[in-house]
């Protein structure tokens, strides 16, 4: 199985570290996506650092990447979309 895991500059973004680190634990393969937002609240809220972040995931894209396998829709994965 295959997720995209997108994390907004909600306050949610630590459910979102969260599922990144069962999926791990699941051998889920992950796909993240983390806003700019995200990023500042990751730092502000949590006591993790961004790089640890981005760590717990199979791959990580660049949010402005429009041209990220992700974006393009030829992925095929189940979607989840933490806010």
């Amino acid at each position: 199985m295959k997720l995209v895991i997108g994390i907004s500059g909600a306050s949610g973004a630590v459910y979102g570290i969260r599922l990144l680190e069962t999926l791990r634990r699941c051998q889920v393969e992950t796909h993240l996506v983390i806003s700019k937002s995200a990023q500042k609240t990751i730092s502000l809220e949590t006591k993790y650092k961004l790089p640890e972040v981005e760590s717990l995931a199979d791959f990580v894209y660049d949010n402005a990447d429009v041209g990220a396998s992700v974006a393009s829709g030829s992925l095929a994965v189940h979607l989840n979309i933490m806010e």
